[in-house]
């Protein structure tokens, strides 16, 4: 037993010996390892980085402790950036090998002693500006397009303490004959318990400009979601009266701070107003800022703000205490005063409840806060009015709150313009409507704005805006998982001479990365008239998509029913629509409308909102449709008659036309009734230029209809690929004059490219050579089809053989008699026929030039204007 014992023992005092030296190997390794990137970061910060030692501990936990950390001084300076004595993070090793990284536990993370020095050089600059500088010219400039990712899921981790302890800031200012130092110490930031479902506080302390502290902060938040991300609720301020005047220096240029005084003993419990809070809402305390003064204040005016309050309130009861509102901005300022309770149930109170703001005017705070002014840029100016106060009978009463932008200028560029005195309103008001709901109506009357600047609507200032709302709100759920719901019993927007009514609901669940809203609308209309509506002549500027995660967990159903719809002078009935939307998602899976004497059905269409280089796919059905009036919608003049009956599919993963004549694919199936085509007489373009190709002596007339018939029934397919819709079969249309085939196709930006043969009838040869010649057989003239599809081009025209066949069926003695006659040319028939041959021919293939250039020049003409209206077109179907 006791040989047991000392075997044992001998193990045991092998393994701790193993142990010992692993841990003092395993440390100088990290050691080294950290000098090497300590000397990677010295290259890239321009400053020298050292790193004394890193030591590590594995029984009680692995736990890290990095010693003497320091960021040197940069060019020209002779004291360190930041120095730091210890840095010592504790984990819980096993937990996570336990786990396999799923659950990590970081026991204690402490950063002691921390000293930065900030200095402010006689050039105006800081070290820490020369720093970012300096990094900036460093890193490479990459556009990068922006991701779609979701929010991080940091469940995972847990943080039981957190701290920065004993930190100091040292502010030295070099500007003058002798350094000046002033400080910032006893810095201590104190988290606790931070992890996923867990309420955050942070405690924040330093003795700004002072030996004692006089400067705490608490902040509070609710369960944090997965991300992590807190939502503070809570927030508690103290700060003993503060002279800000010697850090003005060393605050940033771009705010201009120079002198003032600060002092805050104020309390702030937002409870269930912001997403996850609980309980009831308090604001009390007050906070002052005297004397502030800033770089380009108009006359070195001071700026005093002050806040003094104490104010209750309930979300959930509806209950709203304010014993004491008043907060001063230089000349502007907001006062309130009174009570409501039982907003939310059948018989709610109020106690001469009043909230009122005055010289609410951006642009005047802007003379003593220039900074204001940079960052409204000149979109806002003018006294904005505010009023929240009681209103109706003690039997039945109500919040109300108005605000009146009537006499405020806006100017937002590419958005709307306003002049001061044109009419802006918003009208609201709140009630209780029992069972915890709160009923409210809201007006909004926008008749003194001009949104033409958006290039959207059409609205100019002093037409017809408004929007009314009337509806109810609840909230439930847990803090981490609340819930709100809003009923519209009511929406309606009357815009110029049309009006738009719309009802549903709207709801949203969840919080932070779980967040979803669901709706349900219905909208109906007697009439729209886009052609008023829409803005005629919108820029063609790029406009970027939206960005996904405006979409992210938005789960929705709409139906519309509109009446009458006047666009592009085209009047379409009965609109029926029934979308449902997933993210960004659009599906239609109804979509009907009485349209050009027909009806076009597109259920079944579905695209990506925000996802422009996504696959969409549009169906649509067309049954009866007059062409003629068709044609208007995309281009200047009608272009075919007839009615046309079939079915389209098309799909892409673009909005870009560019991109679209790369991957748009499609089908095409129909039949054309009664068809006509109204842009050329194809038969007249081969017969005139045919005829003026023949000697003067066996020149007849041509017939010019100005349009081609194209028959009784005319069954087509048209396949799209590669943004060229391409003719499935050859189409063939047989007249008494001629019989026509075409192949090719039509490419996307509206221009022909259709290859065929005109097959002259005997008959029509008669006709053109004044009834000297009649073949036995048709006489075919190669041709093809170009340009615009409203204004065809003839290309291609192949006189020559047609030239041959028709001299051919004169026949000799009649070809020499003519031109013997006619042109004075001496010879037997034969002879005549042969010396004019080769002229005839010269001829016929001079005229074919003459029709090919005139087709090329009006082409070119119009290419460039056919590109930029197919491009605005197709903006215009995508909603942008």
């Amino acid at each position: 037993m006791k040989r047991s014992r000392i075997v044992l023992l001998s193990i045991l005092g092998v393994i701790v010996v193993a142990v010992v030296v692993g841990v003092l190997v395993l440390d100088s390794v990290l050691t080294s390892k950290a000098h090497e990137e300590a000397d990677k970061l010295s290259q890239q910060l321009g400053r020298k980085v050292e790193i004394g030692s890193v030591a590590t501990k594995i029984v009680t936990g692995l736990g890290v402790r990095v010693s003497d950390v320091s960021v040197g001084p940069g060019p020209g300076e002779d004291l360190p950036l930041v120095q730091v004595p210890r840095i010592e993070v504790k984990a819980a090793l096993v937990q996570a090998l336990r786990t396999r990284g799923k659950e990590v536990t970081i026991r204690s993370a402490e950063i002691e002693g921390l000293k930065l020095n900030v200095i402010r050089f006689k050039d105006g600059t800081t070290n820490l500006e020369r720093l970012q500088k300096a990094m900036a010219e460093k890193e490479p400039k990459k556009p990068e397009e922006p991701k779609d990712e979701k929010p991080s899921d940091l469940s995972w981790l847990r943080v039981d303490h957190a701290a920065l302890k004993d930190a100091r800031i040292a502010l030295v200012d070099k500007t003058g004959a002798a350094a000046r130092e002033l400080a910032i110490q006893n810095l201590d930031v104190i988290v606790n318990d931070l992890r996923a479902g867990k309420a955050l506080d942070v405690f924040v302390s330093a003795a700004v400009l002072a030996d004692k502290r006089n400067f705490e902060v608490r902040l509070h938040a609710p369960p944090l979601p997965p991300t992590l991300m807190p939502t503070p609720d809570k927030l508690t301020l103290k700060i003993e009266p503060i002279d800000l005047t010697p850090l003005g220096p060393f605050v940033p240029k771009d705010i201009g701070l120079q002198s003032g005084k600060l002092d805050a003993n104020f309390e702030m419990a937002l409870g269930s107003v912001v997403t996850g809070g609980t309980g009831p809402t308090r604001i009390a305390g007050t906070l002052h800022g005297t004397g502030l003064k800033f770089a380009g204040a108009e006359g070195g005016r001071a700026l005093d703000v002050s806040l003094d309050a104490d104010v209750k309130g309930d979300s959930s009861k509806g209950d709203v205490q304010i014993d004491k509102l008043k907060l001063d901005l230089g000349p502007a300022g907001i006062t309130g005063q009174g009570k409501a309770t039982g907003l939310a149930s059948n018989s709610p109170r109020i106690e001469g409840l009043e909230i009122r703001s005055h010289d609410l005017d951006p642009e005047k705070l802007a003379a003593y806060y220039p900074p204001l002014r940079k960052s409204l840029k000149g979109q806002i100016s003018g006294p904005i009015g505010l009023l929240v106060h009681a209103s109706g009978t003690q039997a039945s009463a109500a919040l109300e709150l108005s605000v009146d932008l009537t006499p405020v200028k806006l100017a937002v560029p590419d958005t709307l313009s306003k002049a001061a005195g044109a009419p802006m309103m918003l009208l609201a008001h709140a009630r209780g409507a029992g069972g915890g709901k709160l009923a409210f109506d809201t007006k909004l009357d926008l008749a003194g704005v001009d949104l033409r600047p958006g290039e959207s609507l059409n609205k100019a200032p002093g037409q017809r805006l408004e929007l009314t709302v009337q509806g109810t709100r609840s909230v439930s759920g847990s803090s981490d998982n609340p819930d709100q719901r809003i009923d519209l019993a009511s929406l309606v927007v009357r815009v110029l001479g049309d009006e738009l009514s719309a009802k549903g609901f709207l709801e949203t669940k969840g919080a932070g990365a779980k967040k979803a809203t669901n709706f349900d609308l219905t909208a109906q209309s007697a009439h729209l008239d886009l052609d008023q509506l829409l803005y005629p002549n919108p820029s063609k500027k790029e406009k970027p998509p939206p960005d996904p995660k405006t979409f992210a967990g938005i789960n929705g159903h709409a139906k519309v029913n509109i009446e009458s719809v006047r666009v592009k002078k085209q009047d379409l009935s009965k609109i029926v629509a029934d979308v449902e939307m997933h993210d960004d998602q659009v599906v239609v899976k109804t979509a009907q409308v009485g349209a050009f004497a027909g009806q076009i059905d597109a259920s079944g269409t579905s695209l990506r909102l925000a996802h422009p280089k996504e696959p969409w796919h549009v169906v649509t059905k067309a049954r009866g449709i007059d062409l003629a009036q068709a044609s208007l919608l995309g281009t200047p003049k009608k272009v075919l008659a007839g009615k046309f009956n079939g079915d389209i599919k098309l799909d892409g993963s673009s909005q870009d036309l560019s991109e679209l004549t790369k991957n748009l694919t499609g089908l095409l199936e129909g039949h054309l009734e009664d068809g006509q085509f109204l842009g050329k007489d194809i038969i007249a373009s081969v017969t005139g230029p045919l005829m003026h190709a023949l000697p003067s002596a066996l020149q007849g007339k041509v017939t010019k209809g100005g349009v081609t018939d194209l028959g009784k029934d005319t069954p087509f397919g048209i396949t799209i690929q590669n943004g060229l819709a391409r003719l499935k079969q050859p189409i063939t249309v047989t007249k008494p004059e001629a019989q026509m085939t075409f192949s090719g196709g039509i490419h996307l930006d509206g221009t022909l490219d259709l290859p065929g043969t005109v097959a002259l009838a005997p008959e029509t040869i008669a006709t053109l050579t004044g009834g000297k010649v009649r073949p036995s057989t048709s006489i075919p003239v190669g041709i093809k089809l170009t340009g615009p599809v409203w204004n065809p081009q003839v290309a291609d025209l192949d006189l020559k053989g047609a030239v041959a066949a028709i001299l051919k069926s004169a026949g000799t003695s009649v070809l020499g008699g003519v031109l013997g006659n006619k042109l004075g040319v001496q010879g037997s028939p034969e002879q005549i026929a042969q010396a004019k041959q080769s002229e005839l021919q010269q001829k016929a293939q001079a005229e074919q030039a003459k029709a090919e250039q005139r087709a090329k020049d009006e082409a070119d003409a119009q290419r460039k204007k056919v590109q930029e209206d197919a491009q605005k077109k197709l903006k215009g179907l995508f909603g942008r």
